[in-house]
C-alpha cells in the first residue's frame, strides 16, 4: 500500500506496462534483414553501390546499413562501422556501440579510422563492478525533498549486509534520474534502488534497462520487466483496490461498490478494486466520484446515492410532503454492503461523515439492534454499509475526525507498526528514535526494499561471471521471510507482492484485524 503523502506526490496510473517497453531505441542496426533477402531501403537510404567517404558522417542509420551490408569488410566498411557506433552512443545504447567498434576491427580500411574507434571505446569503457554499492536514487533536493529524506533514513536503517549505500539526488525530475543512473554507472554499482516518483521511474528504468543495470523501483505504479532487470518492490493504488476486493469476498460481502476521489491515485484504485471484485465474482453495485479539490461533497454524494429527486421519483415525493426536513428522514435504496473509499484519511472522515446524514446505515458495531433500524428506517430493514479505506486511513486522527461514522470501518495496509510483531515494531521505534515522527506505509516498504535488494547482493558477490546478471536473476526470484511489511516475495511480473494487513477502528484505536 501507499500512504497518503507519498501518493498526492508521485501516484501513477494506468495499466501495468508490457515485458520490453523500458527500453525506447531504433532496432538495432544489421538485425533488420532475413537471410537471402534483398537490402531494405526507405526514401532516405542510399541505392548506390559506390560510397562517398567524405560524406559518411552525414548518412543516417538505415543508409549506413544498406551500405554496410554492400561492402563486407572491404573499405569503406571501418567508417561505415564508426558512423553506426556513434550514432547507437548517441542515443545511449552503449552495448551496440560497442559492437559496431568490435565489428570495424575486421574492416580493411580499420587503420584509417582505427584512432577515432579508440577514443569512442575509451568513452564506451564501462568502469569495473564494484560489488559492494548499491546506488540509491532519490529526491533529496526540490519540491519532494521531504519524501526523499524521509525514505532515506528508512533504508538507513536496514541491515545491509555489507552493502554500501550511495545516495543519488534525482531532484524528483525525469532529467534528474537519468543523469543519476550515469552516475550510478560511473561509480560500478550493482544495482539501483529507486527513484519514487512515476516519470523519474520510468525515466530511470529505461536508462537502467540500456545499461543492462538491475533497477527496484520504489515508485507506487504498476509495472515491471524482469528480463530487463526492472524491478518493483512496493504497492501501487491498484494493488490496494486489488487487496481490498480480496478483503470483500473473504470477508463474505457479495455486493460492493467504490466512491473515489476524481484524481489519478482515485481512479487507478477504482478500476483496480472494479476488475478485481469482478474477476472474483462479487457485484458490483455501485460506482461515484467526486472531487477532491472542492469544499462541498453534497452534489457528487448526492449523485453517488442516487439522491437526485429529478431522476428517483420516491425521493420526490417524499419530499414533496417533508419538505426540506425530508432529507434527514428518507432512507435511501443502497444496492452495495461493503463500500470502498480510495483516499486521504482526513477528507475519508468527511465523505464518510455525510453518508449517515442522507440515511446511509454503516456497520459501526458488530451486532446492530434490527428493531431499531426498522424502526428508523420507516418499517424496512435497511442495508448495513461495511466502510473500508486503504492506507491513507491509516492515521491516528481518523477516529476523532469521522466521529462515529467511521467506527467499525476497516482498513486495509502493508504496515501497521508494533501491531503485527517485534520486527515492525523495532523498524518503528528505531525511525521514530532518528527523525522525530512516526514512519509512513512509504517509510517501511522502503525499508523492507533495501532489506530484500542487500540481501540479493550479499549473494551476487559471491557469485562468478556478471554480478550484474547475477542480481537480476537473484531479484527475481527473490523474497524476505520477514520484514517491516511482513513477509514478500517477487511475482514472476517482477513486482514484489505481500499479503497486507487489516486494521478495525474501535472507540479512538485503530486494533488490527487476526
Amino acid at each position: 500500500m501507499r500512504t497518503a503523502a507519498l501518493i498526492a506526490l508521485v501516484a501513477a496510473c494506468g495499466a501495468k506496462q508490457p515485458a520490453g517497453t523500458w527500453i525506447e531505441r531504433e532496432a538495432p542496426l544489421g538485425r533488420s534483414r532475413a537471410g537471402g533477402a534483398g537490402p531494405a531501403s526507405d526514401g532516405n537510404a542510399t541505392t548506390s553501390t559506390a560510397i562517398d567517404v567524405s560524406n559518411i558522417d552525414a548518412l543516417d542509420e538505415a543508409s549506413v546499413l544498406i551500405a554496410l551490408e554492400r561492402a563486407g569488410d572491404a573499405a569503406p566498411a571501418g567508417a561505415l562501422a564508426l558512423r553506426a557506433a556513434r550514432l547507437a552512443f548517441h542515443r545511449g545504447d552503449a552495448a551496440e556501440a560497442r559492437r559496431w567498434i568490435a565489428r570495424a576491427g575486421s574492416a580493411a580500411d580499420e587503420a584509417s579510422v582505427h584512432a577515432k574507434l579508440q577514443a569512442l571505446a575509451a568513452q564506451l569503457a564501462a568502469p569495473p563492478v564494484d560489488r559492494a554499492t548499491v546506488a540509491v536514487l532519490l529526491p533529496l533536493s526540490g519540491r519532494f525533498a521531504s519524501i526523499g529524506n524521509e525514505l532515506r533514513a528508512a533504508i538507513q536503517l536496514a541491515p545491509a549486509a555489507g552493502t554500501t549505500w550511495v545516495f543519488l539526488d534525482t531532484k524528483g525530475e525525469p532529467d534528474g534520474a537519468t543523469a543519476a543512473v550515469d552516475a550510478a554507472m560511473a561509480k560500478g554499482a550493482i544495482a539501483i534502488v529507486g527513484p519514487v516518483g512515476q516519470r523519474e521511474a520510468l525515466a530511470a528504468a529505461r536508462a537502467a534497462a540500456l545499461h543492462q543495470l538491475p533497477i527496484a523501483l520504489l515508485a507506487p505504479a504498476d509495472g515491471a520487466d524482469p528480463a530487463a532487470g526492472v524491478f518493483r518492490l512496493v504497492d501501487s493504488p491498484a494493488d490496494e483496490g486489488r487487496a481490498v476486493a480480496a478483503l470483500a469476498q473473504t470477508e463474505s460481502f457479495p455486493t460492493v461498490a467504490v466512491f473515489a476521489p476524481r484524481d489519478d491515485v482515485g481512479q487507478e484504485a477504482a478500476e483496480a478494486f472494479v476488475a478485481e471484485a469482478t474477476r472474483r465474482g462479487l457485484a458490483v453495485t455501485g460506482q461515484g466520484t467526486y472531487d477532491p479539490t472542492s469544499g462541498d461533497l453534497e452534489a457528487d454524494l448526492k449523485q453517488f446515492l442516487n439522491l437526485v429527486p429529478a431522476r428517483n421519483p420516491r425521493l420526490a415525493r417524499h419530499l414533496a410532503k417533508q419538505g426540506a426536513k425530508g432529507w434527514k428522514t428518507f432512507s435511501p435504496d443502497i444496492p452495495y454492503s461493503l463500500l470502498y473509499i480510495p483516499d486521504r484519511h482526513d477528507r475519508a472522515a468527511i465523505v464518510a461523515a455525510f453518508l449517515p446524514y442522507y440515511g446511509v446505515e454503516l456497520r459501526t458495531e458488530d451486532f446492530p439492534d434490527p428493531v431499531r433500524l426498522v424502526r428508523k428506517h420507516g418499517g424496512v430493514m435497511p442495508q448495513v454499509v461495511q466502510l473500508v479505506g486503504g492506507a491513507g486511513w491509516n492515521h491516528p486522527s481518523l477516529p476523532i475526525r469521522g466521529g462515529n461514522a467511521v467506527q467499525g470501518a476497516l482498513i486495509v495496509d502493508a504496515f501497521v507498526g508494533d501491531l503485527a510483531g517485534d520486527l515492525p515494531g523495532q523498524f518503528a521505534a528505531a525511525f521514530q528514535q532518528r527523525t522525530g515522527r512516526a514512519p509512513t506505509s512509504a517509510a517501511a516498504q522502503a525499508h523492507d526494499a533495501a532489506l530484500l535488494v542487500a540481501n540479493a547482493r550479499a549473494v551476487a558477490a559471491q557469485a562468478s561471471g556478471d554480478s550484474r546478471e547475477a542480481m537480476r536473476a537473484i531479484l527475481a526470484r527473490g523474497k524476505l521471510d520477514d520484514g517491516a511489511c511482513g513477509p514478500a516475495a517477487m511475482d514472476v511480473d517482477g513486482e514484489l507482492h505481500r499479503t497486507p494487513a487489516v486494521l478495525e477502528i474501535q472507540g479512538d484505536q485503530l486494533l488490527l484485524v487476526p
